[in-house]
């Protein structure tokens, strides 16, 4: 029953991402190119191998295919995080290098929408790959495990562009705004299918063993297994030759089903990007 209404899901939600120029009419065509860049701080812990949890501060990097068209918007890109985490007891530091592939696709429609408020719905899909190396682990050290979920989400953004120059003083410090589109959004992601593809108790298996190692030994595809839930807020201000900076934080957190092995992450990521207009 599960399966079929997911499915059902599947049809009705588009399968998919985000950026939205509010103020665009429905006969116009919008497409950037966005490459994003930030630090990743997360905290996680793998109870198939730890109970403790392992915390650091990631960097991340990110290239985007962005299309706004008939009052509709479609994303799609991979980002790349990478770096170091920690875990500190007793006086005695673990470290695990991590690296995090994620792959998404998104797409949402209008359903409101006037000169200042839009509001859109859709769905996202996203495939996140893991690979750590926690040398403390010894035969355990090397974990990869892919997350990939289905979302329903949401979005409302606001229009806050400055029609003409504004100037003010703070602290006798003066400030001047020029004339600029603006714009606000915030967005919610709700897993509406959550899927996992890791493996047992032991990361490595029994092939170790037996010196016949193998990859994947023992990894399982798990559907429906845990859950997960994402926001994003944004800032975007365009320019004259229509490209545009943005200013962004987004959260990330995902936890996999399982009695003794379950693996939970959250993800603060604050980030910075360019969105250059291809057409």
């Amino acid at each position: 029953m599960k399966l079929k209404i997911t499915l059902l899901l599947g049809l009705i939600l588009p399968t998919i991402l985000y950026g939205q120029n509010q103020s665009l009419k429905n006969n116009e065509t919008a497409k950037f190119i966005r490459i994003e860049a930030g630090l990743n701080p997360v905290k996680f812990r793998d109870f198939a191998t730890s109970p403790l949890f392992y915390t650091g501060s990631l960097k991340k990097i990110g290239l985007y295919s962005l299309k706004e068209f008939d009052g509709k918007e479609r994303e799609f890109g991979i980002s790349y995080a990478f770096g170091a985490t920690s875990n500190t007891t007793n006086d005695h530091t673990s470290a695990s290098q991590m690296s995090i592939i994620d792959l998404s696709y998104s797409k949402m429609y209008t359903v409101k929408s006037d000169d200042n408020w839009n509001i859109k719905i859709g769905g996202k899909f996203q495939n996140t790959a893991h690979i750590r190396n926690n040398p403390s682990f010894q035969n355990n050290a090397t974990g990869i495990e892919i997350f990939s979920t289905l979302m329903a989400s949401g979005k409302v953004s606001r229009d806050i562009s400055n029609k003409t120059s504004k100037e003010f003083k703070f602290l006798f410090i003066p400030f001047r705004f020029k004339a600029r589109k603006r714009s606000l959004s915030f967005r919610l992601n709700l897993a509406a299918m959550n899927n996992t593809y890791r493996n047992g108790y032991i990361y490595n298996g029994q092939s170790a063993i037996t010196n016949n190692a193998k990859l994947f030994d023992n990894y399982k595809f798990n559907f429906f297994s845990g859950y997960r839930f994402g926001t994003e807020l944004n800032y975007r201000v365009y320019y004259k030759n229509k490209n545009a900076i943005q200013i962004g934080y987004t959260f990330d957190g995902y936890r996999t089903g399982g009695k003794f092995d379950k693996f939970e992450i959250a993800q603060h990521n604050l980030k910075i990007s360019l969105l250059f207009k291809t057409k």
